[in-house]
């Protein structure tokens, strides 16, 4: 049993080290800042927000709003000053 054990953490340790980019677990997976987070008061749980400009395109503004069992993205023109 213990080998079991110790040759299916080798198995999964490799299958981790070998990520894609963007993975949580590839060290080269650059991590980004939203422009803004914040909280909205609903009913039942509160909901999470984050405002954010894509590295696609730094003319949009998204926002995307997570919750426990709900969640939402949005993008859109941003406004010319």
């Amino acid at each position: 049993m213990k080998r079991f054990l110790i040759a299916a953490l080798a198995v999964a340790g490799l299958t981790l080290a070998g990520c894609e980019d963007g993975s949580y677990f590839n060290a080269n997976t650059k991590q980004l800042k939203s422009d803004k987070v914040g909280r909205l008061e609903a009913s039942g749980d509160d909901l999470r927000v984050y405002e954010f400009t894509p590295q696609s395109d730094p003319t949009k503004q998204c926002v995307f709003v997570a919750g426990d069992k709900k969640g939402g993205l949005v993008c859109f023109d941003k406004r010319r000053p």
